[in-house]
């Protein structure tokens, strides 16, 4: 059967544009960022890793970084987002407001500032791998606070080994949202409340505060599987010190996710 000419036409027409469109959804699929297939494993597995964004305008280094010292500065937030990296104290204080340096000359840290207000400052810190095909070896990232400052803490942190030593620190509130991670932290005496939000997957986690600290636990853990070392009162949920209604100054941790271990030392 023969076609009109016109109709010949429009179906050429249509087919054109149908090709035009698939090869632009091509483009734009190609065009699009892949991640290296050692991180697509490592996500399958559930590990997270830090990956290029495209957007990220942050300057990255190998040299160490500083934070300086503003007399009118009176807290700060730091927010953290590291994977794949362990985690220390520099010397524990620093007389800048903050510092921090990795060792491997093969992880980059970038760091960018904010000031929420007249006194009190927006850090916060990021790390990235050189190259796709890293290697974790000397991969370290030492960090340092002022401890003159009230401190706000979040880590966004993927597979990591975390060791830090906070007790000279004045920290307000705490928030750790953490991936395959190995975690232990020191923490002083609390303020009025210094509250510590934890979620984290597949981690060990350990704290340790001082003796007489009182504090509270929330989680959504069967917590007669975790380890408090003092006298607790325990209740549906929840686990407290039995100093905690009294105290002027407590913690209140409130630790979630697939935690396979959590254990509460005194020093």
């Amino acid at each position: 059967m023969l076609v009109p000419k016109d109709q010949q036409i429009g179906q050429c027409d249509a087919i054109v544009s149908t090709l035009v469109i698939l090869g632009f959804l091509t483009y734009i699929d190609l065009s699009k960022p892949k991640e290296p297939l050692l991180t697509q494993l490592l996500k399958s597995k559930g590990v997270s890793i830090k990956v290029d964004d495209p957007y990220d305008k942050t300057n990255y280094t190998t040299e160490k970084l500083n934070v300086p010292l503003d007399d009118k500065i009176h807290s700060a937030t730091l927010n953290l987002g590291l994977g794949a990296t362990s985690l220390r104290n520099d010397s524990s204080t620093t007389s800048e407001i903050f510092s921090a340096f990795n060792t491997s000359k093969e992880y980059l840290l970038g760091i960018t500032v904010h000031g929420e207000s007249a006194d009190k400052l927006d850090i916060n810190l990021k790390g990235k791998y050189k190259n796709k095909d890293f290697n974790s070896k000397n991969n370290n990232t030492f960090i340092a606070l002022n401890p003159n400052i009230l401190w706000n803490l979040n880590f966004d942190v993927g597979a990591i080994d975390a060791r830090l030593d906070l007790s000279p620190y004045k920290i307000e509130t705490l928030d750790i949202d953490a991936g395959a991670t190995s975690l232990k932290l020191k923490l002083g005496q609390p303020l009025a409340t210094t509250k510590i939000s934890m979620d984290a997957g597949a981690s060990s986690i350990e704290i340790s505060i001082p003796k007489n600290a009182a504090c509270r636990i929330t989680s959504d853990n069967a917590l007669s599987s975790t380890d408090y070392e003092g006298d607790f009162l325990k209740s549906e949920g929840e686990v407290k010190s039995t100093n905690y209604d009294s105290a002027a100054q407590k913690f209140d941790f409130d630790i979630n996710g697939g935690i396979a271990s959590i254990k509460i030392r005194r020093y």
